[in-house]
């Protein structure tokens, strides 16, 4: 199998020092649920207000864009944040 290209490495590289995840604009919902349809991890429900979100379980997204292409209104976005580093 031939190795990867220097620049597919590269972004390799930086994608595993980060983290993205699904986020609600609670104020841009419209309470349509496509994204809790649609999410491969099933880890988007309603929260009290009647909003989808992305709940908390043992299973992480992703950030692999599925409800953000999917959702009607623009409500939901990509936030990356850099992944804590462990200390020896």
């Amino acid at each position: 199998m031939p190795e990867a290209s220097k620049s597919l490495q590269d972004k390799i590289k930086q994608l595993s020092q980060v983290i993205i995840r699904a986020v609600t604009d609670l104020s841009k919902c419209k309470s349509c649920g496509t994204c809790i349809l649609y999410c491969p991890l099933k880890i988007r429900a309603f929260n009290s207000d009647g909003k989808a979100v992305t709940i908390i379980t043992d299973v992480s997204c992703g950030g692999c864009s599925v409800c953000w292409h999917r959702c009607p209104e623009g409500a939901i976005n990509l936030l990356t944040f850099k992944r804590k580093t462990q200390n020896p």
